[in-house]
Formats: C-alpha cells, sequence, structure tokens
C-alpha cells in the first residue's frame, strides 16, 4: 500500500512539474513574440506582464497544492492559459515572419532567356557550343548574365545597341542565339505577335539585383508621404522584374487623417529615367521600381518616399481572406470569363473581384474605366481590412499575402503605425483621382522599332492630381 502511495506521488510530482513547466514555456513564448512584435504600448505591455505573473504564481501554487480540489483548478486553468497563449503566439509568429518576408524587397530578380528560332536545330544550352549568341551591350546585368552562362556553356558573345537589334539579327538568321529578359519578351509579344511565336527560350538565367533605397523616409505617424503601389499581373516571383499595369501613388496624411489614391493610366506617355525619348508607364516596371518611380516623380512634381509591390492575382486570396468585399459598378458588363457584373451594389468573391479589376474591353473607357474599378476594389478592401471582422480571417489574410506583397517600408515603421492605430484608432478618409490622356502612337525607349499606343498625358488633369496632391500633403 506504502508503495502505491508514493508512485502516486511520484506521479502527480511528475504531472505538475509538466503542466507547471508548459505555462512557463508558454508565457516566456507568449512575451518573446509580443515584445519584439512591440505593437502594443509600453504600459500595456507591462500590465499584460504583471497580470499574467500575478495569475501564473498562483496556479503554479495551485498545481503543487496537497488539496485535490486545489489542484484540479490549477490543472484547468494552467491548460486553459496554455491554450490561449499557444493560439495567440502563433498569432504574434506569424505576423513577425509576414513583416520580415515583406520588407525583405530591397532586390529585384531578372530573368533573362537563351531564344533561338522555333525551327532551328538548338533544343538544348550546349548545342550552342562555341556558338555565337547575341547581347545588349547596355544592359547592366549582363555581365553577370555571361558570368552564369560560362559556367554552362563555352560560347561566343556578340554585342548589340537594344533588344531591337537582336531580334532582328536572330530573325534575319544572322545569329543562332540571343539572350532576352522576361519583360523584353512580353513587350514583344504584345507588340509583335509574328516575331514572339518564330521564338523558344532554351535556357533560362536569373539574376539578384539589390534596389538603391529611396532616401525619403519620414516618421509615418506624424509626417505626411507618398506610397507607390505597384501591381503586377503574373504568376512570377513578387520580386521579378516585370511590366507594371497597376500605378497608384496613395498620398496619406496621419495628421489630418486623409488618404488620396491617384491612379495613372498604364500607358501614359512619360519619362521613364534621365533618356529623353519617352516610353509606356507600364514599361518602367522593366528597369526595376526605380525607374517606375523616376517616372511618376517627374509626372507629378512630388517625392515618393515608399513603394508597395503587389501581386496583382493576390486579389484573389486577399479578398477570400476577407470573406468578400461589396462595391458599386457604374455599369453592366460580361468580361472574357463570361461573369456578368450588374449595375449596383455587387458582392465579390476572389475570382470574381480578379475579373472584375481585370475587365478593359468590356467596360467604358477602356484602362481608364477599369482603373476605376480597381481603386473601388482597393477601398473596399482598406475599409474591411479594418473592420473588426478582420480577427477571424487574420491568418488567413497573411498567408495569402506571403509571396505577393513586398515594401522597403521597415518593419519598425510598420509596427509603430500599427500600435499608433491600435492606441488611437484614427477615422481614415479615403478619396480618389483618376487621370487620363489622349490617345496615340509614337516610338518609345523600350521598343525604338515601331510606333506604339501610348496615353498624352492631360496636362490639366495632370495639374489638378498635383493640386490634390498638394492638398492633402498639406
Amino acid at each position: 500500500m506504502e508503495k502505491v502511495v508514493k508512485k502516486y506521488k511520484r506521479k502527480k510530482r511528475k504531472i505538475n512539474k509538466i503542466i507547471t513547466i508548459l505555462l512557463l514555456m508558454a508565457i516566456l513564448i507568449f512575451f518573446g513574440g509580443l515584445f519584439y512584435l512591440n505593437v502594443l504600448p509600453l504600459i500595456t505591455n507591462i500590465i499584460i506582464l504583471l497580470v499574467t505573473l500575478f495569475i501564473s504564481g498562483f496556479l503554479v501554487l495551485f498545481n503543487f497544492s496537497r488539496k485535490k480540489g486545489f489542484r484540479v483548478i490549477g490543472y484547468f486553468f494552467s491548460i486553459l492559459i496554455i491554450t490561449i497563449f499557444t493560439i495567440i503566439a502563433v498569432y504574434l509568429y506569424n505576423t513577425i515572419g509576414f513583416l520580415f518576408n515583406i520588407t525583405d524587397g530591397n532586390f529585384a530578380l531578372k530573368n533573362y532567356n537563351v531564344v533561338v528560332l522555333n525551327d532551328s536545330k538548338y533544343d538544348d544550352i550546349d548545342d550552342l557550343k562555341n556558338k555565337d549568341v547575341g547581347i545588349n551591350k547596355n544592359d547592366e546585368s549582363i555581365k553577370d548574365v555571361k558570368s552564369k552562362l560560362n559556367k554552362k556553356v563555352n560560347v561566343k558573345y556578340k554585342e548589340y545597341e537594344d533588344s531591337n537589334e537582336l531580334v532582328d539579327s536572330l530573325i534575319n538568321e544572322n545569329i543562332p542565339a540571343i539572350i532576352l529578359e522576361d519583360s523584353e519578351l512580353a513587350i514583344l509579344e504584345e507588340n509583335n505577335d509574328d516575331y514572339f511565336n518564330r521564338l523558344k527560350s532554351i535556357y533560362k538565367i536569373e539574376i539578384k539585383n539589390s534596389i538603391k533605397d529611396l532616401q525619403d523616409a519620414v516618421n509615418i505617424n506624424t509626417e505626411p508621404f507618398n506610397v507607390y503601389v505597384s501591381g503586377i499581373d503574373t504568376y512570377g516571383k513578387i520580386n521579378a522584374v516585370s511590366r507594371s499595369d497597376v500605378n497608384m501613388v496613395l498620398t496619406v496624411n496621419p495628421k489630418t487623417e486623409k488618404i488620396l489614391i491617384t491612379w495613372v493610366p498604364r500607358d501614359y506617355y512619360v519619362n521613364i529615367n534621365s533618356n529623353p525619348m519617352k516610353d509606356k508607364l507600364t514599361h518602367a516596371g522593366i528597369y526595376g521600381v526605380n525607374s517606375s518611380i523616376y517616372a511618376l516623380e517627374h509626372l507629378l512634381d512630388i517625392d515618393i518616399n515608399y513603394y508597395v509591390k503587389v501581386n496583382f492575382t493576390s486579389v484573389i486570396k486577399v479578398v477570400d481572406a476577407l470573406k468578400g468585399i461589396t462595391v458599386y459598378n457604374d455599369e453592366t458588363f460580361t468580361t472574357n470569363e463570361n461573369i456578368t457584373f450588374r449595375k449596383g451594389e455587387v458582392n465579390l468573391d476572389g475570382e470574381r473581384a480578379l475579373s472584375f479589376v481585370r475587365d478593359r474591353k468590356h467596360v467604358t473607357g477602356g484602362d481608364i474605366g477599369r482603373g476605376k474599378n480597381q481603386i473601388k476594389v482597393l477601398e473596399a478592401i482598406m475599409n474591411k481590412a479594418r473592420s473588426k471582422e478582420i480577427i477571424t480571417s487574420y491568418n488567413k489574410l497573411l498567408k495569402s499575402l506571403d509571396g505577393a506583397f513586398v515594401t522597403n517600408v521597415s518593419q519598425s515603421s510598420m509596427t509603430a503605425f500599427i500600435k499608433k492605430e491600435i492606441s488611437s484608432p484614427r477615422n481614415w478618409q479615403i478619396d480618389s483621382y483618376t487621370l487620363d490622356g489622349t490617345s496615340a502612337y509614337d516610338y518609345t525607349y523600350s521598343f525604338s522599332k515601331n510606333k506604339l499606343y501610348v496615353m498624352i498625358p492631360d496636362k490639366d488633369m495632370v495639374n489638378t492630381a498635383k493640386e490634390k496632391i498638394n492638398s492633402v500633403l498639406e
């Protein structure tokens, strides 16, 4: 009998220790994440810590009490706290991981292709051994491309001035292969189907380049600022260099609690760099986010402090994570996917939201009409994301944005902004303005061979946009 009692006491002490250790671990993990994330005011963190330690102290005493009733109470509430703190810790560490991923965007990926003619005898990169390969000598990454390709196969390089000369030389069979970046191929596909369909890629080379930091970082909790939002219609990596089909400037004033969304057409004919030859705004993305920022800064006479780069197709996951959004549709139209949107308020899930913002062939104004719909969806997402409903879908929302959203806003700035919203929620007033212009055809910096469709900016509308932006900033 005495052995049974001793065995029972040892088992009881073991259970006490296990529960107590798990309780302390849950508390440490929870507060480690809470203090690292740093989104709550310091006084709130201290109060939570003191209350938790006070309650946990009593629970530990209860766990080791000789009275069975106290132990049962201690076990029950210890397991309850362990469960709650573990669930909250998952949210905290998911948030930390998310913030780390989206602020780790100070680099750009360029995907280069070794391109040959479809009907050529070259099907593999090794087939080009000791052959001539055409390159754009003015491409800033071409040295890195050559270095990587040289490790794979020995070829000879022939230099050309630009991608147009490269393609012409290949089409005319003056050279067996050329090197083109993904975006250059996309432009060729958009503007010259005949040439594009005659080409095939037999090898890919990925180059990683750092992005120069913008020099105009501000305190986003106290100072007004501009954010460039670049939306890319692609399924590839978010850091990949690509045409930017959605271009918006968000002007935010945390003091007046005002946000202005200025939408700029993708085909706006602007200077995308210091070269005097203009180009479509969408083509600026080929040369990196800084080129897009350069174009918008010079167009609107503003300083852009930050950028946010999103994968256009991530709209599906974001809207679904928010359990749908509601927008007002100005007109009835049916998309290429045979989805019909009636005039009036429409409820959108992810798939319908993506179809709604992508269509430009069946809405009045074409790309301008599409831009207005994109603004509506963005406003609806922003408003829904600020609602209390987000708590129930928080984890799903973070997962939906994983890999589809990068920014150069620092983690510290972002957490400080969130902290301010938690301690003193602001009543944001969101307004928008859509730019327009005149259709034309002209030569572009990226595709100088033929005239392309472009949109000449409406000077009056551009001046109005400047006034609206400055009004919010002031």
